[in-house]
Parts: C-alpha cells; sequence; structure tokens
C-alpha cells in the first residue's frame, strides 16, 4: 500500500509541474503550486504512518499554512490585478509597474 501511495504522489507531483511548466496563466500556476502541496502532504502523511515514530502534525500544519497563504495571496493579487485590468499572462507581468 505505501508504494501505491508513493506513486499516487509522484504522479500528482508531476502532474502539477507540468501545469506550471506548460501554463502562461498565472492562476493555472497557483492551481498547480496547489496540487504539488497536496502531493506533499499526502506523502508526507504516508511516510509517517509507515514510519510511525514520528507525530505528522507539525509538518502538516506547516504545509496547510503555505497553501492558505498561497490562496489568500492569489486572491489579493488577482483582486489587484482585475481592478487595474491587467492581463493575468505571466509573460505580460513584467509591464504591471509601468503606467
Amino acid at each position: 500500500m505505501f508504494n501505491y501511495l508513493l506513486l499516487l504522489c509522484f504522479a500528482l507531483f508531476s502532474l502539477g509541474v507540468a501545469g506550471i511548466a506548460s501554463s502562461k496563466h498565472f492562476v493555472i500556476m497557483v492551481l498547480s503550486i496547489e496540487v504539488i502541496l497536496v502531493a506533499s502532504s499526502l506523502a508526507a502523511i504516508s511516510f509517517y504512518s509507515y514510519v510511525v515514530s514520528a507525530s505528522i502534525l507539525p509538518v502538516l500544519f506547516a504545509i496547510w499554512a503555505i497553501a492558505a497563504l498561497d490562496v489568500i495571496g492569489l486572491v489579493v493579487f488577482y483582486r489587484h490585478l482585475a481592478r487595474h485590468k491587467v492581463s493575468l499572462d505571466v509573460t505580460k507581468l513584467t509591464k504591471f509597474g509601468e503606467k
């Protein structure tokens, strides 16, 4: 069972990396980061349930805190870009500070 969970974690991680590498849209890239964070938390849960010598809660709280900050940052940044009518294409974000 442990090997299948690690295979699932690797597949999810690969899907997230492929989403970051293939997309130019900011929201899709952040959602791909969320998929990577889910894969890492699933890997941590499966590893710690296999080893059983340590507590998983500090690791999971750290991963979930990073994911929550990521979503909050995405919402704030998206609202700011929508207010100024800026495109969410990452290649065009270099002109963000210019007026």
